[in-house]
């Protein structure tokens, strides 16, 4: 059985917004972090603002809010959120890994909690930042 390496074309939009992310955003502020390393980025709140516009869209989520975990049929195929969300990394690290790792509400426990919180804990840690320790 051959195994089909080529990337769906329903994934083109996402992987064009990632480069541009790259290009436009992190690129250009990849030195000034790289020399002040203990200042926080400002211009990611304004991408987290993005990020947050696309999810309350109603489209499908994007970033830590795309594992979102809903009653109902588990047999369908699924696997799109992951791939998007592999994808759009894979284009965005060649901006500046440090800065995907610095997005805000998008960190492992941001993850974490988008899957099995209920509604009270979703409202209660919307737009933190979430760290996740696996004892």
């Amino acid at each position: 059985m051959a195994i089909n390496l080529e990337v769906p074309k329903k994934f083109g939009m996402i992987i064009n917004q990632s480069r541009q992310v790259a290009n436009e955003i992190f690129r250009p502020i990849s030195r000034k972090y790289d020399v002040a390393e203990h200042e926080y980025p400002k211009e990611l709140d304004m991408l987290a603002s993005l990020v947050d516009g696309m999810n309350a869209s109603g489209e499908a989520s994007t970033g830590a809010r795309g594992v979102r975990r809903e009653a109902g049929d588990d047999r369908t195929n699924r696997n799109g959120t992951n791939m998007s969300g592999v994808l759009s990394i894979i284009e965005a690290c060649w901006g500046d890994v440090a800065m995907v790792l610095s997005m805000p509400r998008q960190g492992l426990g941001n993850a974490a909690i988008a899957s099995v919180a209920n509604d009270e804990q979703l409202a209660r840690f919307d737009k933190r930042w979430a760290a996740m320790a696996i004892t």
